[in-house]
């Protein structure tokens, strides 16, 4: 007997039931040794049968004639005819011996039937048992073999629904990595086109203003604006406003060449009140803007709501003297221009 195992993979492979073999062979030996005592008695029967039918005949007529016999046996005696008594007699008795020589036979022939019968009842129960065993172990066969096939069938399903989601996960995955890929790619080329350092270009961490200035900051402790990063600006137009190198020192220095009039961006979270502008020429505080054409040198300073403010003078290609005031010190203390902690 063979019973069926489904592996992971979906295929099904057979094995081998030691038990339901072995069950199945007393079973078929039982039935063949029913079949065999079956058909003994079916011989014996079909043999003797017409034998006993012969025997139950002749039987029969010899009865009869052994009757006529004694009948004529006992008429010529009361005739006083001994001679013909003696000879009906010694007829009747012939008759009498052959009635009784069918019947013995008969009576031989009935016993092979009958034993032959008994052999095939004795093999019979043994038969039917191990049938009834081999049909309960195949029952249980049969319910293990549904049990497989259920068990098979939701794996089948958990299997499609993990494939489905792993599809599915890893179709997000690949999105997600090729989006990452493509901020990286655009950092490096906005890295790249500010002019950040090779060595830094693939680690960079990029913010955009309100004013649409582009903050591009590398080369920190730990991350691109960890400690002692650097940090560019890159205007809306693509042109570097501010360059500073990791490590260098903050300052106006790191301006690029262009006057300033307004610096918004002077502090990290902190917007300035308002700013003032005086000829550095005349002290004219009317004037707000540089005047290009004229050349004028100003002095800005932009003041905020913490009584911080910072101040620079510009002559229209780069700033100077740009330094912070602490208005809430004394001008001779001497952290009166230390810049506040949100000091770009």
């Amino acid at each position: 007997m063979t019973s069926l195992l489904y592996r992971e993979d979906g295929t099904i492979s057979r094995q081998r039931d030691a038990e339901l073999d072995r069950l199945r062979s007393a079973c078929e030996s039982a039935r063949q040794r029913q079949q065999a005592a079956w058909q003994a008695y079916v011989s014996i029967k079909q043999t003797n049968g017409p034998r006993i039918d012969s025997l139950n005949a002749q039987q029969e007529r010899a009865y009869q004639n052994m009757k006529s016999a004694f009948e004529s046996a006992s008429l010529a005696h009361d005739m006083h005819d001994g001679a013909s008594a003696r000879m009906y007699a010694d007829q009747g008795h012939a008759y009498k011996a052959e009635s009784q020589t069918c019947v013995a036979e008969r009576r031989q022939l009935v016993a092979e039937i009958r034993a032959a019968r008994e052999r095939f009842d004795a093999v019979k129960p043994a038969f039917q048992a191990a049938k009834s065993e081999f049909a309960c172990a195949r029952q249980a066969f049969q319910s293990a073999k549904a049990e497989h096939e259920r068990a098979q069938a939701e794996f089948k399903r958990a299997k499609a629904e993990f494939e489905s989601c792993a599809k599915a996960f890893k179709a997000r995955l690949d999105e997600l990595k090729s989006a990452g890929r493509k901020r990286r790619e655009d950092k490096r080329s906005i890295a790249a086109k500010a002019g950040v350092p090779l060595q830094y270009q693939d680690n960079v961490w990029i913010s955009t203003d309100s004013d649409g200035n582009t903050n591009i900051y590398f080369g920190g402790v730990g991350k691109p604006d960890g400690p002692g990063h650097g940090h560019y600006v890159m205007d809306r137009n693509g042109a570097v406003t501010y360059r500073r190198d990791p490590f260098d020192p903050h300052g106006a220095q790191n301006f690029e060449p262009g006057g300033t009039l307004y610096d918004r961006r002077a502090r990290r979270d902190t917007l300035p009140l308002g700013v003032r502008n005086r000829d550095n020429d005349t002290n004219d505080r009317s004037g707000v803007f540089y005047d290009r054409n004229h050349q004028v040198d100003l002095h800005v300073t932009q003041y905020y709501g913490d009584n911080y403010r910072v101040s620079w003078d510009t002559d229209g290609n780069s700033d100077r003297s740009y330094h912070w005031t602490d208005q809430n010190l004394p001008s001779s203390h001497p952290r009166s221009h230390v810049p506040p902690e949100d000091a770009r």
